[in-house]
């Protein structure tokens, strides 16, 4: 056999693999009373933009990391974000639920706001950042805000926020700079929720920390109106939940299920196999079959 033709058989394979692994169960969302348990992550970067993923990608990348709602918020721009939310309310199914949202990045917070129409201005104080998010119909969540991002946000900013990253998948190791920032804000804000989020840019990394919502409707105003409400608790990569002991234990007795991707390894390698094959076609495409 060429080395043309194994190439195009390496193609072949790896394309078709990864077709039969990229197999979805149908999600079941739990319920706890007259609330569903969602899981969402809302701090997702994609593509047309700072993330790798195009919108139909990024939706299916959500489904299988086990998400109900994911935010797309790209750094102080909302183009690909409306993109992913018209594309999914278009041509998809109900859920994964995708909503607009803006990292608003400035250079002594970051702010992750969720449910909004337009950008927002990067360089005006946090307090007013918020005040223009509320001012959309959204919510404004604090976004790993360790040390260097804490010192952006006074009291009149920390009493508006609606959330605060209490997990943040990309800065594992900032846990207890979050705690501190927690415990400050709900000085001022007793029901500020509890957030976790991914920072996710690129695979394998979407919602492995991710954030609990405890809804009465599933539907992005739902989502918001859990958020307003503190009905929150967030999860690292390890599983640990942080959040009101009340809500934590809902969520223990009725925890979503999590990655259901079962052919993780199998698309893995379906993927390299169908790169290696494309690569020799093009090697050896001048070659004779």
């Amino acid at each position: 056999m060429t080395p043309r033709r194994a190439s195009a058989w390496m193609l072949a394979a790896g394309l078709a693999a990864g077709t039969l692994a990229d197999r979805q169960d149908e999600r079941i969302i739990p319920r706890a009373g007259e609330y569903w348990i969602l899981a969402g992550d809302f701090h997702v970067h994609g593509a047309p933009g700072d993330g790798t993923l195009l919108p139909w990608e990024l939706r299916r990348e959500a489904r299988r990391a086990g998400l109900d709602v994911i935010a797309v918020t790209n750094h102080n721009t909302t183009f690909a974000a409306r993109f992913a939310h018209w594309w999914s309310r278009s041509f998809a199914g109900p859920f994964p639920i995708v909503m607009v949202g803006q990292e608003i990045t400035n250079p002594d917070y970051h702010m992750a706001a969720v449910g909004i129409t337009d950008s927002v201005d990067w360089r005006q104080p946090a307090a007013e950042a918020i005040l223009d998010v509320h001012g959309q119909g959204g919510v404004a969540i604090a976004a790993h805000p360790g040390l260097k991002y804490a010192a952006g946000y006074d009291d009149r900013a920390l009493a508006l926020l609606d959330g605060a990253e209490a997990a943040n998948d990309v800065d594992p190791l900032a846990l207890e700079e979050y705690a501190r920032f927690r415990r400050r804000a709900q000085a001022v804000n007793a029901d500020l929720a509890a957030i976790g989020s991914s920072d996710f840019h690129a695979t394998p990394m979407l919602a492995r920390a991710r954030t609990y919502l405890i809804v009465r409707e599933q539907t992005e105003a739902g989502v918001l109106e859990a958020i307003r409400a503190g009905r929150t608790v967030a999860a690292d990569d390890h599983g640990r939940l942080y959040g009101s002991r009340e809500l934590v234990g809902i969520v223990n007795a009725q925890r979503p299920a999590g990655q259901s991707d079962d052919n993780a390894v199998w698309r893995r390698v379906s993927a390299v196999s169908a790169w290696l094959g494309a690569f020799g076609l093009v090697l050896f495409g001048k070659q004779s079959p």
